[in-house]
């Protein structure tokens, strides 16, 4: 009977078995960091995008209601002019006030979750759109009389 012999091969196998876990974990960290960079990239995308949209809206902003001062003031006066304007963009704030959660939040909820769980957001929103579909067709057939 050949111990010795046991030993070795028994020895290599968990060497071979070290090595092999050490390579998956080292790939393994190497795919994360890949997908930290993808969604990371795609989120500071997004809020770039976003800030140019805004910067670019603030000018022509600027322009119009320097225009419309401008057309305002010919037509009927400095004062009112600016008076028109500043209850303008009061009535604009307290409206996106109002809608924040609606014009901002959700959608920016939804487009940071479609990036960071793509899979479960999709499934979430077929659930969703079932439980929709389902829904207006049981008000339809309740409103019906047979």
């Amino acid at each position: 009977m050949d111990i010795l012999g046991k030993f070795t091969k028994k020895s290599e196998r968990s060497e071979k078995t070290w090595a092999d876990a050490k390579t998956y974990f080292s790939q393994r960290y190497d795919l994360l960091k890949l997908e930290f960079l993808e969604k990371s990239t795609q989120l500071l995308s997004v809020i770039f995008s976003m800030l140019i949209i805004i910067v670019c809206a603030l000018v022509v902003l600027i322009y119009l209601s320097s225009a419309v001062i401008h057309w305002l003031t010919l037509a009927i006066g400095a004062a009112w002019a600016y008076t028109i304007l500043c209850a303008l963009f009061v009535a604009v704030i307290v409206f996106v006030f109002s809608k924040k959660d609606v014009l901002f939040v959700k959608p920016l909820l939804r487009k940071f979750s479609r990036i960071m769980y793509p899979d479960e957001v999709e499934e979430v929103e077929s659930e969703n759109l079932i439980k929709d579909v389902e829904d207006e067709y049981a008000s339809q057939k309740g409103g019906q009389h047979e």
